[in-house]
This record gives C-alpha cells, structure tokens and sequence, in this order.
C-alpha cells in the first residue's frame, strides 16, 4: 500500500493528507483505511480522494476533510398558527388563543471536527415573554384560558407581554371600516351601528350611539343610546336599556326598560316592558310583556293603533299546544299497544304463542313502559305551565300613569278591553276573566 501523511488542523476542523511516493500507487480503499486508521471520519472529501488517485501529486497536501462548524441557534420567537396574523392586524378581531400560537424555544445548533467530536454551538437569544391576564404556557404553548382579545406589548428591553382581555372597544361606527362584530365578552362601541351590519357580544354590550337598520345580538345586558330602525332592525338580547326606540324590532329574555318613547315598534320581553321618563309614551306597533307593560303615555291622541298585551308569550302557548298533541298521540299508541299485548297474552295462556310472536310481545311490552314514563314526565311538564300561565294572570298589569288614549287596544291573557275616551291614571288588570281598570297611584303596589 502507498504511504501517506496526515495532518490535521489545530482546531480539527480540516485534515490535508500528502501523498508520499514509495513506488506504488494510491488506491480508493487505502486512503480510506488509513483516514480511518488516524481517526478522521467526518466530512471526507469523496471526489479528493478520486483525485488524488487518478492524478497523484507527491508532496502535495491535499484537503481531504473539513469538519461541521458550529452554528449560532436561532433566537427565541413566538409564532402564531395559520391566519393569526391577519387577525391581529384587524382591530375588530378578536383572536380564540386556545392552541392558536407557539414557543418557539433557544437552540444550540452543535458542530462536529473531522473526528467526530462534538463543537459546542452558540445559543441564540432567550425570548423574554411575559404571561399577562387569561394566559398560560402548556407543553411550549401559549393558550389563552378565556375567548377574548389578544393583545401584546413589546418594551424597550425585548420584553413581550400577552395578555388575553374580555373586553373589547371600537372607537367609531359599525360600518364598512370595521365590518361585522362579534366578541365574545364585553363590548363597548363608542359610535353608531349602521343599516345592513351586524353586532354580537355575550356578557354585556354597549352603544353609545344610534343603531339603525342593523342585527344586534347579546347573551347579557344592552345599553343602547338609541335606536331607529326603520322596521327592519332585529335586537336579541336579554336586558335592553335604551333612550329611546323608533321602528325597531326587539325580543329580550327578560326587560326592555326605556327612558322617553317607544314608537311603532314590535317588542317582546320575558318579563317587562317600562317607560320611565315623566313623559315616556308608547305609540304604535305592539308591545307584548309576561308581566308589565308601565309607561306615562299608551297611545296618542290622534288614536294610532296601539297594542299592548301582556300575558304569557307565544312561545309558552306553542310550548303548551305541542304537549297536549303530543300527550294525546302517546295516549292513543298506548291503548293500541295495550291491545296488542293483551290479545298475545290471550294466546299465551292457550299455548298458541311462537317465537315469533313472543318477540314482538316483549318488543311491545317495553315500548309501553317507555312510552308510558314519557307521557308522566309530559304530564308534569303540562302541568307546570298550566301553573306558570295561571300565577301569570294574578301578576299581569298594563299601567298608564298619565293617560291611555282611544286606539290603544289592552290584551291581558287574551281578553281586550278598548277605551272609548281617555283614561287617566290607570292600572288594568284580569279580574274573574274580564280586564277592569283600576286607578293609579304612586303607591300602587305593582309586583316587578
């Protein structure tokens, strides 16, 4: 086998073999040996080695290895998942943080000489992150404990805040500089909210402005200064406080409480419907309340129809009309089912049941028994709604403090009473199934 001669590089970086000529020539495999032989085994040279075998140089060092130097790891960052970033950049947006965004830890990136021995990298930077309000780190992952808006902070030292808020502010309109709304928590818009565009908020939602013809939607209460909503606004919500309402279609779960007027507007409420201010008047349209409907005006003087009931909501009514149908059906299947297991049990006891009828006779037996627990457990629905809509009739009150004028039309629980002329300081209310009007005072003891 030739000879050769190596050298290897201070910092074992770069191994340079010299060929040495004693009469016989290089070959592939012996270089290869003897690199392994003098422990060199990263980063060989295949196309050197080729070289020097097919145009051997003596007394030329010839690179024959470099080593894999170290890098410098990559700094610390936070990397969000797909579509964040746009979110973030829209102001309107809230981002859901639960698994949306990522740690993307310090790493030594490590080198290796031409003997394999391990080169210590250089770390790159540690990210100086910290966890604000809602958020939390879980298996290299930020995530936020609450839906909410996301919201971080660089300061000048490189430090990064998160933090995740239930609260949400738009300064200005709802319009087509924002778009659409939706926020889960508390929303405040400090503007109107324009026809044609939608607001959605769960905990509490506030306008300082006028919703027009627009959807607005929330779980809890709504503040709203005033709305006009030229017959084709939709409000869902469960409390609404309000200034005013003009043309508006409004549903709440449980109180519409407004400060001067209702006009013809359609509104349905859980529980109450009150106009407080000392010339507070509803006009027009239809107010339906469970409870109450209170304002110092009901009508107008020009006698414009104006309907106010109170009583149970429709939705109670359809509730109780689908129960008794359903009742009724699950009734008539009982009594067929009980002929039916009644004739089997006939032939049972003469002998002349077969298999095949046995199982339709046990098939039948437990479709009674399900069937007859359902229409208990109906029954006992039936019944409390029954209760619920007659407690509802002792608490049910329609009150002008001032005056109800000719063209208003009072409903309480189905029955109407139109006045002929103006009443004033009245209170009416279902007395042996006949509405009766009672005079109004201050005192006048009205359950809320």
């Amino acid at each position: 086998m030739a000879k050769y001669d190596l050298r290897i590089s201070e910092d074992g970086m770069v191994a340079s073999l010299k060929l040495i000529d004693d009469g016989r020539p290089p070959t592939i495999g012996g270089i290869k040996a003897f690199l392994k032989e003098k422990g060199v085994v990263v980063g060989i040279k295949s196309e050197v080695i080729e070289e020097i075998v097919s145009e051997p140089e003596y007394d030329k060092e010839y690179a024959i290895a470099y080593g894999m130097p170290p890098k410098v790891g990559k700094d610390a960052q936070l990397i969000f998942q797909q579509n964040i970033e746009e979110k973030l950049n829209n102001e309107n947006s809230y981002v859901d943080l639960k698994e949306s965004s990522q740690l993307i830890i310090v790493k030594k990136e490590s080198g290796r000489n031409v003997r394999g021995e391990k080169i210590e990298g250089i770390q790159g930077k540690e990210l100086k992150l910290k966890l604000g309000n809602n958020v939390e780190v879980n298996n290299n992952k930020v995530i936020s404990k609450i839906d909410g808006k996301f919201l971080s902070k660089e300061t000048p030292n490189g430090e990064i805040s998160l933090d995740v808020s239930d609260e949400h502010k738009i300064e200005g309109n709802i319009d087509y500089a924002t778009g659409n709304v939706r926020f889960p928590g508390k929303l405040i818009i400090n503007g109107d909210v324009k026809s044609g565009f939608y607001v959605e908020a769960t905990s509490y939602l506030e306008i300082k402005g006028v919703v027009e013809s627009a959807t607005v939607f929330c779980e809890g209460e709504a503040k709203i200064f005033g709305i006009k909503g030229a017959g084709k606004s939709s409000i869902k919500v469960k409390i609404l406080r309000c200034n005013y309402i003009e043309n508006a279609n409004i549903e709440a779960e449980e109180d519409v409480i407004v400060k001067t007027a209702i006009v013809n507007s359609n509104i349905k409420a859980g529980k109450h419907v009150i106009v407080e201010g000392g010339t507070g008047k509803i006009s027009g349209g239809y107010t339906l309340a469970t409870n109450l409907i209170e304002a110092e005006i009901l009508g107008s003087e020009m006698g414009v129809r104006s309907i106010c009931e109170v009583g149970v909501l429709p939705d109670l009514n359809e509730e109780l009309n689908k129960l008794e149908q359903k009742i009724a059906l699950d009734m008539e299947n009982l009594r067929k089912l009980n002929s039916i297991i009644k004739g089997i049990q006939v032939l049972k006891e003469k002998g002349k049941i077969d298999q095949k009828r046995l199982e339709y006779y046990k098939k039948s037996f437990n479709t009674y028994k399900m069937l007859l627990s359902e229409v208990r457990e109906d029954k006992e629905k039936l019944e409390t709604i029954r209760n619920k809509i007659q407690s509802s009739k002792e608490s049910a009150f329609i009150i002008a403090k001032k005056v109800v004028y000719p063209g208003t039309e009072i409903i309480i629980h189905k029955k109407k009473f139109m006045p002929t002329k103006p009443i004033t300081k009245v209170v009416f209310q279902l007395e042996d199934d006949e509405i009766v009007p009672h005079g109004y005072q201050k005192q006048t003891n009205v359950p809320r």
